[in-house]
């Protein structure tokens, strides 16, 4: 496990810290702390640099170390998140949205205790997740069918704001954005492998003005505690309390000390990695 407070480290959180829809939400509202265990741990974390957007990017990372069990298993135990953050200038009428770019790649492993005593309705909403499976909503025009999968919500927040630098625009951003979970779609996309399931968040392809902020807070990362999380999106009494998908802490990456990673390297070993 490495040390939480070493520049370019990762560390474990407690899932509890977060607050997701309660029980009661779909009648009063109201978010609570969620469980203290979450389906999967953080089991490393690698950052590391490319000439272009990498999508899928454990087929280019040796997984033997933290992969468990039969890597045929239905339900894989290694969960991948990988973030793919822009590092060229934002433009308003982009020709493109792939470019030189910062990989920030989460692996989880499937948590024991969720194994053991994980609620049924949550393990029937991880099946989901990870078969793809179609669901019907009802909008403005009828009934549509989507996928499960968009109900994906990514949940960030920063821990420590006052030492960032932050101008008065960009504290409000934080204060109002902190800790709001947000829905991963259209800018995700899913790969699967043997004993994983890979989640592509593709940050290029935000729009302008969240590029800007993006690009703003990019420099700030080596100063910056930041927490990161996912959660499935409960739409029905039934799929409530909501509770972490996973969750970790990184501490103050100095974006310019990783190496590149390009699609014909070998990736094993060749990203500077802050797995512990």
């Amino acid at each position: 496990m490495s040390d939480g407070s070493v520049e370019g480290s990762w560390s474990r959180i407690c899932p509890s810290t977060f607050k997701l829809r309660s029980r009661n939400y779909m009648k009063d509202k109201k978010k609570q702390a969620a469980s203290k265990f979450s389906i999967f741990e953080a089991a490393g974390v690698d950052v590391f640099l490319s000439p272009k957007k990498i999508d899928h990017v454990a087929r280019f990372v040796d997984l033997s170390q933290i992969v468990d069990g039969n890597p045929d298993d239905k339900s894989p135990s290694l969960f991948i998140f990988n973030i793919q953050v822009p590092m060229y200038s934002a433009s308003m009428f982009p020709a493109e949205n792939n470019g030189e770019g910062l990989n920030l790649v989460f692996y989880y492993r499937m948590s024991e205790e969720f194994k053991r005593n994980g609620p049924p309705y949550l393990k029937d909403m991880l099946s989901k997740l990870l078969d793809d499976e179609q669901e019907k909503v009802r909008g403005l025009v009828g009934e549509t069918t989507v996928s499960f999968r968009e109900r994906l919500k990514i949940v960030a927040r920063v821990l420590n704001p006052d030492e960032i630098h932050l101008s008065a625009t960009e504290k409000r951003l934080v204060v109002t954005s902190n800790e709001k979970p947000i829905l991963s779609r259209p800018q995700h996309s899913f790969h699967k492998g043997p004993g994983y399931l890979e989640v592509d968040l593709d940050v290029h392809r935000f729009n302008f003005i969240a590029r800007k902020a993006v690009e703003s807070f990019r420099e700030r990362l080596k100063l910056c505690v930041l927490d990161i999380g996912l959660t499935i999106q409960g739409n029905k009494a039934e799929e409530l309390p909501e509770q972490m998908l996973c969750c970790a802490r990184i501490n103050r990456l100095n974006v310019g000390s990783y190496k590149y990673l390009s699609c014909e390297d070998d990736a094993a070993g060749t990203p500077r990695s802050t797995r512990g």
